[in-house]
């Protein structure tokens, strides 16, 4: 999973928490604890590509950078929880190196943004033509206030599904504060970046299930089974 200034690596360290966090909703052992704050796919293998700086902000080139990176390493699913402000057409070049991670044959996994509710707040990678763009909803199943809506620029509706993204707990980095502390090892935080790492996870299952899936069948799968918000 290529997730945004996550690193476990030795020598990479997190100084945002970010990356920590989602990493810990795709796949965290939990082991903190006692498995009540565990990932959706707690056995997946991590490759972790640290492409933003600790504040957060860096270089489209280095986002690309890591989605190549993390192909190169044989990932089949990769999550990015970033992005830059919409509106987008999926011709800008971080869409399409998702599109061409997924043309590999890689399941590509982005945030659809929190620039909402207004539409067309859909930016990069979110308006990627081949990934999985993921919004956020709440606890009563509503969409989030904040989740970025579609159509994309050239009128593609956006996001492709919603996942829960509202004060989700998962693992807190050493000595950052993405959000509210639960104690030393979890922290809870929102937004579409919380929601993208638990679809990353559920695909992480169906490949585990059926490692024969392409990406655009677990798309069609992921949307055929969901509720109609």
């Amino acid at each position: 999973i290529a997730d945004v200034v996550d690193l476990t690596g030795e020598g990479l360290g997190d100084g945002n928490g970010h990356g920590t966090h989602c990493a810990g909703i795709a796949a965290g052992s939990g082991a903190a604890s006692g498995g009540r704050y565990r990932g959706v796919a707690p056995a997946a293998t991590l490759y972790s590509a640290k492409v933003l700086k600790a504040s957060g902000d860096g270089m489209m080139s280095d986002v690309m950078a890591g989605v190549e990176w993390a192909q190169s390493q044989g990932a089949r699913v990769i999550s990015l929880s970033l992005g830059n402000t919409g509106p987008s057409d999926g011709n800008d070049l971080l869409s399409i190196t998702c599109d061409a991670a997924v043309e590999q044959g890689c399941v590509v996994v982005v945030a659809a943004g929190n620039d909402g509710p207004l539409a067309r707040t859909i930016g990069s990678p979110g308006a990627s033509r081949r990934a999985i763009t993921v919004g956020a909803s709440n606890d009563q199943d509503a969409i989030a206030n904040f989740s970025s809506r579609g159509p994309t620029s050239d009128g593609r509706q956006k996001p492709d599904l919603v996942a829960p993204g509202v004060e989700i707990i998962a693992a807190r980095a050493k000595g950052t504060s993405i959000g509210p502390a639960v104690n030393e090892w979890y922290a809870s935080a929102s937004g579409t970046s919380m929601a993208t790492p638990l679809v990353a996870g559920v695909v992480t299952l169906l490949l585990q299930a059926d490692p024969a899936l392409t990406p655009a069948e677990i798309k069609q799968r992921l949307q055929e089974s969901a509720i109609d918000l």
